[in-house]
């Protein structure tokens, strides 16, 4: 594959020395060959850094002085490339050989490719720190609901076929999705930030996922293309014991509505989100105490994520009907499979 169908890898480490080399591993096995490799490291302090100046010339290595979260670390990469497309793949992840070949054909051969924005394919459970695949699904695909909450479609269900025709979904995980770089680069807020840096790590991918979405982009998943994902934290398995993700996204979630849900978003979808406040905020009093600053910090970020919606507001080409038929949709039952 030539011409606009290069692509470049991001992947962004922060102490995943366990799982890299096998990440890495996959990377250099990728077929057609990426134009660009960038592994940008936050800051590791468990060897990650070793690991990928043993690649050579074959990973270009962005190093960072401190954690500067996933979103920034992936801005920075975004800003080292040049690749028409760009595959961000987190440092547990391992795609197949074919992965991108499948990823791009698969775009490339729908009679709406030039509105596709992203293509996601079939994320399948990792065993082990080698990345041996099991039969259990991680993602095919990021979907919503009526609340404003995103999920990775059929996360923790058996590979067993029943996500196995492509379909339009919401969007892609941050963990292994193709994106083509020009709509990265319209849906870019005018700092330059393409996933919002305010949200440091988590549901980053989902806020994307809505600007893209406002501005008419696609997100296809193909579940032919198939890579593993190691997943550190596991939604279905319960929030204890995760202090700071909960925090993060307890915060992310309000961040998110105020970066990208609009008026008849959010009276279409009354009550569920209303619920849904009540329930996470209910949560922060009580049970879950350590997340209680999220809802200060959203406070003192709330003029820029309020700047931040005008901007993505302004911008809109799509009718606000279809941006709430996406939550309005019964993920599972109802998402668009297409021939």
């Amino acid at each position: 594959m030539q011409g606009d169908t290069g692509y470049a890898v991001i992947v962004v480490c922060h102490d995943h020395a366990e799982t890299l080399p096998a990440c890495l591993d996959a990377v250099a096995g990728l077929d057609p060959a990426p134009a660009e490799v960038v592994a940008v490291d936050n800051a590791s302090t468990d060897g990650s850094v070793e690991i990928a100046t043993g690649r050579g010339a074959a990973v270009d290595l962005v190093r960072e002085p401190v954690n500067t979260g996933f979103a920034a670390a992936v801005n920075r990469g975004l800003r080292a490339t040049a690749a028409p497309w760009v595959l961000l793949l987190n440092p547990d992840c391992a795609p197949r050989p074919d992965f991108v070949a499948r990823l791009l054909g698969a775009a490339l051969a729908r009679p709406e490719a030039e509105e596709i924005g992203a293509v996601t394919g079939r994320l399948l459970r990792a065993a082990d720190h080698r990345l041996t695949p099991t039969p259990v699904l991680d993602a095919a695909g990021m979907v919503v609901d009526a609340s404003g909450r995103h999920f990775d479609r059929g996360a923790g269900e058996p590979d067993d076929g029943r996500y196995g025709r492509p379909a339009w979904v919401f969007g892609g995980t941050g963990a292994a999705t193709l994106y083509r770089r020009s709509a990265l680069e319209d849906v870019a807020y005018p700092d330059g930030q393409v996933l919002a840096e305010s949200f440091f790590a988590y549901r980053e991918d989902a806020e994307l996922a809505w600007r893209l979405q406002w501005r008419g982009w696609r997100c296809l998943y193909a579940p032919d293309a198939v890579a593993v994902h190691g997943r550190g934290f596991r939604p279905e398995g319960g929030r204890r014991g995760h202090e700071l993700v909960n925090r993060l996204s307890v915060r992310n979630r309000f961040l998110l509505r105020l970066h990208c849900a609009d008026l008849g978003w959010h009276l279409r979808c009354l009550p569920w989100w209303a619920l849904r406040d009540l329930l996470v905020v209910g949560a922060c009093l009580t049970v879950e105490r350590s997340s209680l600053p999220a809802l200060a910090e959203v406070w003192r970020g709330r003029a820029d994520a309020l700047a931040r919606r005008r901007w993505v507001m302004a911008r809109r080409r799509v009718p606000p009907r279809r941006i709430v038929g996406w939550f309005r949709t019964r993920h599972r039952e109802e998402i668009e499979e297409v021939a």
